[in-house]
């Protein structure tokens, strides 16, 4: 049961993180205008969280391969995140 709770947050949040990302993207291929002032901010306070998700995960000794692909989609979400951060910059 565990397991499968673990698989289901972490695909959500991985869900999660890929749509602000891609909503970024999107908006930034639009036309420009569509990020404001606190959209960086609330960016890298998002991204912060999810490091700190993933470096808690990294910590703990996870066998399940389900929740360890989950984590690296998280790895992935969090590095174009980061990406996409610095090319707002």
């Amino acid at each position: 049961m565990e397991t499968l709770v673990s698989a289901i947050v972490g695909d959500l949040i991985s869900r999660s993180i890929s749509f602000v990302v891609d909503r970024f993207c999107d908006r930034r291929r639009v036309g420009g205008g569509g990020i404001d002032q606190d959209s960086p901010k609330r960016l890298r306070r998002a991204l912060v969280r999810v490091q700190a998700v993933v470096e808690e995960a990294d910590r703990r000794r996870v066998t399940n391969q389900a929740m360890l692909r989950q984590l690296q989609l998280m790895r992935d979400a969090l590095y174009r995140g980061y990406y996409l951060l610095s090319a707002i910059k």
